[in-house]
C-alpha cells in the first residue's frame, strides 16, 4: 500500500516563500515534515550509511571525501522520493521557478523540471562558500535550487548550513572572506530550507561529536544535465511504484535519444513513458 507523507504547513503560506526566494535567495519553511516522517526518514538515511560508505568511488572529489553522505536517495528507498515528491510547498516553489510554460508535452499543472541530485549530508569540516548554479547571472529566471530537509536539529555548534542573503543577484562567484559575514541557518529537525543555487553557502565545521544529516536535493530545469543518469539507473521496483508525475521529475520525460532513427525530441509525454527501466529511451 503507497505510504502517505504527512504535510503539515499551511499551502496559502507559499506566495510568502517565493517571495522571499526572490527577495533573498532563500527561504526557511518550519515543520513542513511530522515527526515520524523525519524519524523513518532518519532512521533508513543511517541505515543507507552504513551499507553505501564502503563501495564509494576512489575518483570522489576532495571537498566530498570524508564526509558523511548518502547519494542517489531516489535509487534507495521509495520512501526519499516520496517525502520530496509529494509535499505540496515544494512541488508549488519548483513549479513557480523552475517550470518551462513551453513543454507542452506533459499537463500545465504538472511539473516539468528534473532532478538533478539527491543525497543526504551530515558534517563534519567547514564548507567553503560556493554557487552550485555553475556560473553566476542575474535575472529572475532561476535554473537551478536546492531544497534541504533537515532529519537532526542544525545549529552552529553541529554545522548549519551559513550563506549570504541576496548574493543570488551579485553576478558573482562566492568569494571566501564572504564566509564571515554569512549567516547562520539554524533550525529543528522536520524544518524545510530551499535556495537559488546561485545564493553565496556554504557550512560551519561540526563541533559538536554527533551528527546533523539532512536530505539534500537539486532541482533544474529540464534541458540541464542531471549529475547521474537517474533515469538509467533507476531500479525497476521503484519505477514500478512512482507515479508518472514522479517519472517527469526523475527524468524519463526528458532523456535524450540514442539517434535520429529512434526519435529527436526531448519533450515527451506520460503516454511515451516504457514499462521498463531498460526500455526509457525507446
Amino acid at each position: 500500500m503507497q505510504q502517505s507523507i504527512e504535510l503539515t504547513m499551511p499551502a496559502d503560506s507559499l506566495t510568502g516563500y517565493i517571495s522571499a526566494i526572490e527577495r533573498d535567495g532563500y527561504t526557511y519553511i518550519p515543520q513542513a515534515f511530522s515527526s515520524d516522517d523525519i524519524a523513518e526518514a532518519l532512521d533508513r538515511i543511517k541505515y543507507w550509511f552504513g551499507k553505501t560508505l564502503s563501495v564509494q568511488s576512489e575518483r570522489m572529489p576532495r571537498l566530498n571525501r570524508d564526509q558523511p553522505m548518502v547519494y542517489n536517495l531516489q535509487s534507495k528507498d521509495i520512501l526519499f522520493i516520496r517525502m520530496m515528491l509529494e509535499n505540496e510547498i515544494i512541488e508549488g516553489i519548483l513549479k513557480h521557478f523552475l517550470n518551462d510554460q513551453w513543454f507542452s508535452s506533459v499537463p500545465a499543472d504538472a511539473p516539468n523540471y528534473i532532478l538533478r541530485s539527491f543525497l543526504a549530508r551530515s558534517s563534519n569540516y567547514q564548507m567553503p562558500m560556493h554557487i552550485d548554479s555553475f556560473v553566476p547571472y542575474t535575472g529572475s529566471h532561476v535554473f537551478i535550487m536546492q531544497c534541504s530537509i533537515l532529519l537532526e536539529d542544525m545549529t552552529e555548534e553541529n554545522g548549519c548550513t551559513v550563506l549570504t542573503p541576496g548574493s543570488h543577484l551579485s553576478d558573482g562567484y562566492a568569494p571566501q572572506e564572504a564566509f564571515d559575514d554569512a549567516i547562520s541557518i539554524e533550525g529543528k529537525a522536520g524544518d524545510l530550507v530551499f535556495w537559488d543555487s546561485r545564493t553565496w553557502h556554504g557550512a560551519r565545521a561540526n563541533r559538536s561529536g554527533g551528527t546533523r544529516w539532512s536530505m539534500i536535493a537539486t532541482f533544474c530545469r529540464w534541458w540541464i544535465k542531471q549529475a547521474f543518469d537517474i533515469p538509467g539507473s533507476l531500479p525497476q521496483e521503484i519505477y514500478n511504484e512512482v507515479t508518472d508525475r514522479q517519472k517527469s521529475v526523475l527524468g524519463f520525460c526528458s532523456v535524450p535519444y540514442d539517434d535520429e532513427t529512434i526519435g529527436i525530441d526531448m519533450k515527451r509525454s506520460y503516454e511515451l513513458l516504457p514499462e521498463k527501466v531498460e526500455d526509457y529511451r525507446l
